[in-house]
């Protein structure tokens, strides 16, 4: 059985990590591998002339987001840590040195939706999914970091919807408010990955865009949701009803 997130480099400028064939629910052990296989992008000789990131899943989800489930029967100390490392890890996605796109390949709920929002750019694929923050029927709150992010990344018309009351949006209407790039027709994910190599390569127009440019201007362009990030001193955890016990 293949072991998930995985990474595969498709060619010498494109690189995939996979996010899985299930639900690709994020755990600790499933958050730790993500960020080893970022890191491992930026320093293996081999991954050296990648321009282009894609993350994308195989089934029917792109991400379900929380393994609420493996959380509730953790300690309090083990959760706190547990959203911290979520929130790093889409923060390392917002500032990534190389051009990062997300191929939702299927259903994208809460951090499933989050983590596909911190790329550069999105394209997902036509009724095969949702694009969804449920958060309000949860009774929980985004960390503040979190909800400056997503201030940057979903569009005035958009917030109030996607945000606030929780609308589960398909890739044709999360494409007409701007939150996604491009909608894929394709009916399978190899196809889809394609369509989202091209979208990468068409962002780059051919140039080469050196990775510590393309970072220093990520921080700059989100500074206020880095800082706030520091800010939090480690209490990144959703603050609520649904989350009380932390």
């Amino acid at each position: 059985m293949a072991l998930y997130p995985s990474l595969e480099l498709v060619s010498p400028h494109v690189a995939v990590v996979w996010l899985g064939e299930g639900e690709n629910r994020f755990t600790t052990p499933f958050l730790t591998r993500l960020e080893s296989l970022l890191e491992q992008v930026l320093k293996d000789k081999r991954y050296s002339a990648v321009s282009v990131l894609v993350t994308c899943g195989k089934g029917r989800f792109y991400s379900n987001g929380m393994d609420v489930d493996w959380l509730d029967v953790r300690e309090p100390a083990s959760q706190r840590e547990y959203f911290r490392q979520l929130n790093q890890v889409l923060m390392r996605i917002l500032t990534y040195p190389i051009t990062t796109v997300a191929a939702v390949n299927g259903h994208a709920f809460g951090g499933g939706a989050l983590l596909a929002m911190a790329h550069d750019a999105r394209i997902m694929q036509t009724k095969h999914g949702w694009l969804s923050l449920p958060e309000v029927f949860m009774d929980m709150r985004f960390a503040p970091a979190v909800m400056e992010m997503m201030r940057c990344k979903v569009p005035t018309q958009a917030i109030r919807n996607f945000i606030l009351l929780g609308h589960r949006l398909t890739a044709e209407q999360a494409h007409s408010c701007g939150m996604i790039d491009t909608v894929a027709t394709t009916n399978n994910w190899k196809d889809l990955l394609q369509a989202a190599i091209e979208l990468g390569q068409d962002l780059l127009a051919g140039r080469d865009v050196p990775r510590p440019a393309l970072e220093t201007l990520k921080i700059d362009l989100y500074t206020k949701v880095l800082r706030l990030m520091k800010a939090d001193n480690g209490d990144l955890a959703p603050r609520g009803l649904a989350v009380s016990k932390l």
